[in-house]
């Protein structure tokens, strides 16, 4: 009678594992403003590393994912940089989860890259050239940034100061990004940059009106309202 009721027992918990279901509420976002909306086609669904299901959000912000059972899944999508990234998760309980696909994420920390800022010596400068072109504005403005004593000065509209150490890593940041770019056209606005360190250039144009790296980029040095 025992077996019995520990074999009933077991199926019932079986049952309802197998029915559970939750849902997975996927945000696609740019995480930098926390809220931008960024085009994607496609993201896929694993659960248990086996592909369920392909999505095609394009211009859709926001996807629900329902009746998916219990288990470690994982999605996979790429970024703005054309990089391969995934996000797991585990469902357990019945319930909706939320995650976020950050569409301008860049492991800056393990990328290769050694950008200009930590190739100068004591003396030595390099400038970014930003032109931006659009159906109603033509624009050029010049950052230059000099290592003096070790420590590193920006110069901008006749203007110079220390950086400090954050804001030296949003440059470094800044300039790898540049180098994962991948050129596109597909807006009327074209960004192009040009970074020069000695005899060595960095030229990219940016038509995507999607990175935005020039206006991040004097967000957080604070020269917007120079």
């Amino acid at each position: 009678m025992k077996n019995i009721i520990t074999i009933l027992a077991s199926i019932i918990f079986a049952s309802h594992y197998c029915n559970a279901q939750s849902t997975l509420q996927v945000n696609i976002m740019d995480c930098r403003e926390g809220s931008n909306f960024h085009y994607l086609s496609e993201f896929k669904v694993f659960r248990d590393d086996s592909l369920i299901k392909t999505i095609e959000p394009k211009h859709e912000r926001n996807q629900t994912l329902k009746g998916l059972m219990y288990g470690k899944y994982r999605i996979e999508y790429k970024t703005m940089f054309s990089k391969t990234e995934n996000v797991n998760i585990e469902l357990s309980e019945k319930k909706e989860y939320t995650i976020d696909l950050c569409i301008n994420y860049l492991d800056h920390e393990s990328d290769p890259y050694r950008p200009f800022i930590d190739r100068l010596k004591n003396g030595e400068s390099y400038s970014i050239q930003v032109s931006s072109m659009g159906c109603f504005h033509n624009s050029k403005e010049t950052i230059t940034i000099k290592r003096r004593s070790n420590k590193f000065h920006l110069y901008f509209k006749g203007k110079n100061r220390l950086l400090d150490k954050n804001e030296i890593r949003t440059i470094r940041y800044f300039e790898k990004e540049i180098n994962n770019m991948v050129e596109s056209y597909n807006c009327t606005t074209t960004d192009k940059y040009v970074l020069k360190y000695k005899s060595t250039e960095v030229i990219i144009s940016d038509g995507s009106c999607v990175w935005h790296g020039d206006y991040f980029l004097k967000k957080a040095l604070k020269l917007t309202e120079e």
